[in-house]
């Protein structure tokens, strides 16, 4: 069995075009998990003494998301894996993904797509 690893470095993120906080992120993610029918089982927000720096996890019954920025440094990492053990949840996370992409609009990225294999 086959399962998805995508472990991503957003840089150059313009982050005096975003309005972040906990709720737009809570709500942008979760429409993203609902989107592609996978399960959100909960999740912890945090954030940091300055605009646009939050961290989260979100935990699905298919694996995991977390989210991380720095905007002092333009950056933001992503971590998302599914396993495929009722269905290839794949592409459904591929899908997530390049959403995260499109939303924050970085200019460079640094990715990698890990099969992880039981």
């Amino acid at each position: 069995m086959i399962w998805l690893h995508i472990i991503a470095d957003l840089k150059q993120v313009d982050f005096s075009k975003l309005d972040l906080d906990e709720k737009t992120l809570k709500d942008f993610i979760s429409e993203q998990i609902k989107s592609v029918w996978l399960t959100e089982l909960g999740s912890f927000y945090y954030t940091f003494n300055k605009k646009n720096e939050i961290t989260c996890v979100v935990a699905l019954a298919e694996s995991h998301i977390a989210f991380h920025s720095w905007p002092e440094k333009s950056y933001i990492s992503m971590d998302a894996f599914v396993c495929n053990f009722s269905r290839d949840n794949s592409e459904k996370l591929k899908k997530i993904y390049r959403n995260f992409i499109n939303f924050f609009k970085p200019w460079e990225v640094d990715e990698r797509f890990i099969e992880r294999k039981s």
